[in-house]
């Protein structure tokens, strides 16, 4: 009999506040590799700090689409990367920083967020459940398995 995979974890809509959710990341992903954004009309200043800590190329995920109509740029996990857009986050639309976030672990997804602080936030379904219970409870939003909640 073959094992049924999990479904990925779901964190409701509901985070709006960039700067903590910047500030948040790296402390319950501190494996994370890989931040991925999308975006339309991104912020100078943020443009800037995506290039500054870009990714090598080598770290693109075999899985993230070649095709995409925004902007997009892989940025290093560091803490002075999450820090500087934390801090860019207090002062900027969210809507100027990102449209769709991407976050990996070497080649695996942690995160995928399409319309990022607008709708539901998906997780890795790999990702221990007090991970995810940690991150909704911050925002105070509710999580579960993706048709399970």
């Amino acid at each position: 009999m073959t094992a049924t995979p999990l479904p990925a974890w779901v964190v409701d809509e509901g985070i709006r506040n960039a700067e903590k959710f910047f500030r948040v990341l790296p402390k319950l992903f501190p494996d994370a590799t890989l931040f991925v954004a999308e975006g339309y009309a991104i912020a100078d200043e943020v443009a800037t700090l995506y290039r500054r800590h870009a990714a090598p190329d080598t770290e693109r995920p075999a899985d993230l689409p070649r095709f995409h109509l925004a902007s997009r740029d892989l940025c290093a996990c560091t803490p002075d990367f999450f820090l500087e857009l934390a801090r860019l986050a207090a002062k900027k639309p969210r809507e100027r920083i990102l449209h769709h976030l991407y976050l990996y672990s070497g080649g695996s997804q942690l995160i995928y967020w399409h319309d990022a602080f607008a709708n539901a936030l998906f997780l890795s379904p790999d990702l221990p459940e007090a991970t995810v219970a940690a991150l909704a409870k911050k925002f105070g939003v509710r999580h579960g398995r993706m048709g399970r909640h």
